[in-house]
């Protein structure tokens, strides 16, 4: 359900089997809610909506349409790999012991989420002092990020602003009280 955050007004709602995660039917539905904006001569900048919605290819939807998403990052994500720098113009990580973890290659899993790996050579790790703690059961440290990592730091910080929380509150008292009036209850 898409519900206009100024007047409350239900913009679109629609129905799928729930056999699919939110996060599929985003760009869907924010389709056919911008299109029928536009009609009316308006344009969605924002959009507003709870963690089930979250994943890099939605983020990367909205920025490339020039909305602004205000989603919750939720999940297995990290903003940082602990104690590894990234190097965005390299595209690699480096560890604590300052070698070089460049990009080796992605693959999509599964369910379709896109992830990049990166590794140390194992001649890097084969001496190393941290090798123990580091890459204990392994020959050389490895680094898997999802593909959508800048997108999903952008959310993150989008979320940790008092933007983020002020928009939170928004989605909160505009949508989750519009939704539970259409709730009905069997006895």
């Amino acid at each position: 359900m898409a519900v206009d955050t100024a007047k409350g007004v239900i913009s679109h709602i629609q129905d799928d089997f729930a056999d699919g995660r939110d996060s599929q039917y985003l760009p869907k539905v924010s389709i056919q809610v911008q299109n029928r904006l536009k009609k009316n001569e308006l344009a969605m900048t924002d959009l507003l909506a709870d963690a089930g919605y979250s994943n890099g290819s939605n983020y990367k939807f909205l920025e490339q349409r020039n909305i602004t998403g205000w989603i919750p990052v939720f999940g297995k994500y990290k903003s940082g790999v602990d104690g590894f720098t990234y190097n965005k113009e390299k595209d690699e990580y480096t560890c604590p012991m300052n070698k070089p973890l460049p990009f080796k290659g992605g693959y999509t899993s599964p369910d379709g989420g896109e992830f990049k790996n990166y590794w140390a050579s194992s001649k890097d790790c084969k001496d190393c002092p941290m090798k123990s703690s580091c890459a204990p059961n392994i020959r050389c440290r490895k680094v898997t990020r999802t593909a959508y990592d800048p997108e999903y730091l952008r959310a993150y910080e989008r979320q940790h602003s008092e933007r983020g929380r002020q928009m939170k509150r928004l989605r909160q008292s505009t949508v989750e009280p519009v939704f539970g009036s259409l709730t009905i209850t069997m006895d």
